[in-house]
């Protein structure tokens, strides 16, 4: 398939270029992007950009988790967090990979645990913060979850070749290597 042009339009006035005319298979222009607060006067940067992007994508994850019932869109951050840790961790291990706080991490984790889809077991480090943990059950709610949601943020990216992606997760790193530094200081 070939690529489309690139129109003059720059990515500030949210139009999206068009086809070239006679290629076969070309995706058809589109037309101004509609996403309220993408084009406000003074806030047309790239990283507040980001910014609404990760909201919109927050309200589309909470819709479809209570759609499904199972989950707050809380509860999926501290499963999908323990998901990746294997051996468990603590509540406020959990909470510093979601950047969330220790409050919400612990609220979920409860209503998690009194459903049977987490755990919680001694810490021989420290004996004030318990290791949660998955239960067999809490693992194949993950996965369930887990795999819609790949396929949720899969969708989004589709409009991309996979060299695009490559450099949307460069240059999204890179953003996030400057954000870990101002955090830190």
């Amino acid at each position: 398939m070939k690529r489309q042009a690139r129109s003059d339009a720059s990515p500030a006035s949210g139009e999206v270029e068009g086809e070239v005319p006679g290629a076969e298979n070309a995706v058809p222009a589109r037309a101004k992007l509609e996403l309220p607060g993408w084009n406000v006067s003074n806030l047309q940067f790239s990283t507040f950009r980001v910014t609404l992007i990760a909201k919109v994508i927050d309200r589309l994850t909470i819709r479809r988790l209570a759609e499904r019932g199972e989950l707050t869109y809380a509860e999926w951050r501290v499963l999908a967090r323990l998901g990746t840790m294997p051996d468990g961790g603590t509540v406020g291990q959990v909470a510093d990979l979601a950047w969330v706080d220790r409050a919400e991490v612990s609220r979920a984790a409860r209503s998690l645990e009194e459903r049977g889809y987490t755990r919680r077991r001694e810490n021989p480090n420290d004996l004030r913060t318990p290791i949660l943990y998955l239960t067999k059950t809490g693992q194949k709610l993950y996965k369930a979850t887990l795999k819609e949601r790949v396929a949720f943020h899969e969708s989004l990216l589709v409009d991309l070749s996979p060299e695009e992606r490559v450099v949307l997760d460069e240059l999204l790193s890179r953003i996030g290597e400057r954000l870990a530094h101002l955090v830190k200081t």
